[in-house]
């Protein structure tokens, strides 16, 4: 009895049939959904934080990858105070991303249960989906390294981890969950263009811009043409990924790529 009850006792506070339609979601929908997202997200972001406090302080202050920095410029912008919160300031980014999540959750109104097998599903995809680019690299560039040659080779192992999931994360944040979003919204909202081309025209421009952001010019200030290709190709293919598979895979994808590049190259 214990047992028919609990069943029937969310599908009338539902009202709408929400848990019968989430029972019967696979693993594709369930992995773009913001409570798996966010169980799959929020160890990245404690990785980060205590690499942030334990393995990338130096002399010279702490080492952040430059999207991470953006983030913490922006709260400063707008007056948010750390110290009211009782939050380092390097760690709003952190806070500010996890709270967008759950504020999705609570939007789409989806029942607080948690499938943790597509969790670790999750986790499985993303390391796959970072082998096409992989390969990308060692076409475009076998010296090629993501996130700054100069600096993580001289970074402990667990620096350099987290420095990658940072990238992951924060980059991922700010190229497809708002500045793909924005351009999505001005393309077709503003401008009334086709679906299609408006969702063609933002991974395009997400990916020109993630491109400038990233090093792409040689010490004599000319342009590379190998990395500019190479990050212009990663960021549409992150831009693709992020519409078909969703946020939490684009970011898995992302940090475990770059990882990986990191152990690659690093050696070589």
């Amino acid at each position: 009895m214990a047992s028919r009850r609990s069943a029937s006792g969310p599908e009338r506070a539902s009202g709408s049939g929400t848990t019968t339609r989430v029972s019967r979601e696979g693993y594709f929908d369930r992995s773009r959904q913001p409570l798996e997202i966010l169980a799959f997200v929020a160890p990245l972001v404690v990785i980060y934080e205590i690499g942030l406090v334990y393995a990338l302080r130096t002399t010279g202050g702490t080492l952040t990858n430059g999207a991470h920095e953006e983030l913490v410029r922006f709260f400063s912008s707008i007056g948010i105070d750390p110290a009211r919160l009782s939050v380092p300031a390097l760690g709003l980014p952190g806070v500010g991303l996890l709270l967008v999540l759950i504020l999705w959750q609570l939007l789409v109104r989806r029942p607080w249960t948690l499938h943790i097998p597509t969790v670790g599903l999750m986790v499985l995809e993303s390391i796959l989906l970072a082998l096409p680019l992989l390969v990308l690299a060692q076409v475009v560039s076998r010296a090629f390294i993501p996130a700054g040659p100069e600096a993580l080779p001289q970074l402990s192992t667990f620096g350099g981890i987290s420095m990658c999931i940072g990238a992951g994360l924060y980059e991922e944040l700010i190229f497809r969950m708002v500045l793909f979003s924005l351009l999505h919204t001005i393309f077709v909202n503003l401008f009334r263009m086709p679906e299609r081309w408006g969702i063609v025209l933002s991974i395009a421009l997400s990916a020109l811009l993630f491109a400038l952001y990233h090093p792409i010019r040689t010490s004599a200030g000319a342009i590379d043409l190998r990395r500019a290709t190479f990050f212009v190709l990663a960021g549409g293919f992150f831009g693709v990924l992020y519409i078909v598979r969703g946020f939490g895979i684009v970011v898995g994808a992302h940090a475990f790529y770059d990882i990986a590049a990191v152990v690659l190259f690093s050696n070589e």
